[in-house]
């Protein structure tokens, strides 16, 4: 029987599609400790994550105000809709994630006299690209989301830093993200299924070397960047195939560049896959060029499957890989030191080996279980 003093913790997550934020809230929602919390999450849309909670026995409530784009009337009647969930619910403890949500779930919660209101930082909105005065308007807005919760989670020291201002330091504490990949596919079954999915009859030949990449499409990722690089590498006469896992607003544009420059040979757009972390084994290298990572969950992801990784100084980033010791760190959009970065490595398969067991190592510290004891302690602290 369960414990009826046990506290009753509400999720807040403005979209319900599969991402980092939402691997997040899943992952602490589903391995809460059940005797002490008390689990429901609010989101929008009914989108993987609403599904996998659902099957998952968590209770769900779906908010039909809640989507990611700004209107006067949308915001008024999404502040009402949370508030009457609020008043209903009577949470102990309201975890808000993401910048909408958070914004709007942190005011309300302190409204409302929540006991405890948490919110998880996954990234500032003010990274992106975007006017200037905007930058300095969401940038005051997220100060006030950090002042507004009792204590905020901030995915890494980064992220934090980037918010610089006064008090900040006694809100917010750096919880690095756990990770748990369930069974992967060993290489050769990793490379047959994406070979089936991008519809290639050839096999993989043994010792063929296949460098890959995992992100949305998305002009933040700069894949474009890396694609140069990969250009470069091909055009110097190195062997391999690229395969970049992912689908987004970016997808047309890769896909000229590839025909432009008559890389279809070597390149590959192999889409959105479920659990994509799964195949992580099928490459040799691994690069993430982004231009902002508030952490890098598929770098952490890339260093659990033991790959050699290049990844950009941004972000989280540098708090996963270790330069010159577990992968290699570039400038972001520096086209000419991704190339230099993924030369060294496919020159080099003892250096690859090396640094794919140190990230390994490294990377198997921070755990999931660690992520939700850190969590329920946060949870429970006066």
């Amino acid at each position: 029987m369960l414990n009826p003093n046990r506290k009753k913790v509400l999720f807040l997550i403005t979209k319900s599609n599969w991402g980092g934020a939402q691997r997040y809230v899943y992952d602490l929602a589903t391995r809460l400790n059940k005797e002490q919390f008390e689990v429901v999450v609010a989101l929008g849309g009914s989108g993987e994550l609403a599904q996998m909670l659902e099957h998952a026995g968590i209770r769900v409530i779906q908010l039909k105000t809640l989507v990611r784009d700004i209107s006067l009337k949308r915001e008024w009647q999404f502040v009402m809709e949370l508030s009457r969930i609020l008043r209903n619910e009577r949470p102990d403890i309201l975890h808000v994630n993401s910048s909408k949500a958070g914004g709007v779930g942190t005011f309300l919660g302190r409204l409302h006299r929540v006991p405890k209101v948490i919110f998880t930082a996954h990234g500032w909105a003010f990274n992106e690209d975007r006017p200037g005065w905007q930058k300095i308007i969401i940038y005051f807005l997220h100060w006030l989301t950090v002042m507004f919760s009792h204590r905020t989670i901030a995915v890494s020291k980064a992220l934090l830093a980037q918010l610089n201002l006064p008090g900040i330091e006694k809100k917010a504490k750096v919880l690095y993200l756990g990770r748990t990949i369930g069974a992967m596919y060993d290489k050769t079954e990793a490379r047959e299924n994406i070979l089936n999915i991008v519809k290639l009859s050839e096999k993989s030949t043994p010792g063929e070397l296949w460098l890959g990449s995992i992100a949305e499409l998305h002009p933040i990722k700069r894949q474009l960047v890396l694609l140069s690089s990969v250009k470069q590498l091909l055009d110097a006469g190195h062997k391999f195939k690229f395969f970049l896992i992912g689908e987004g607003t970016e997808r047309t544009k890769l896909e000229n560049f590839i025909l432009e420059n008559k890389l279809g040979q070597n390149v590959f757009l192999v889409g959105a896959i479920n659990e994509a972390a799964r195949f992580l084994k099928a490459f040799d290298i691994f690069a993430l060029t982004s231009k902002s990572e508030a952490y890098g969950y598929v770098a952490h992801e890339a260093g659990l499957a033991g790959r050699a990784v290049v990844v950009t100084n941004a972000g989280g980033l540098p708090e996963i890989v270790d330069d010159n010791e577990t992968g290699l760190i570039v400038p972001v959009d520096d086209t000419e030191a991704i190339t230099r970065a993924l030369q060294r490595l496919i020159d080099d398969p003892t250096l690859r080996s090396k640094f794919g067991q140190a990230l390994q190592e490294k990377m198997q510290t921070r755990s999931l279980t660690k992520m939700v004891e850190a969590t329920e302690a946060l949870y429970t602290l006066n």
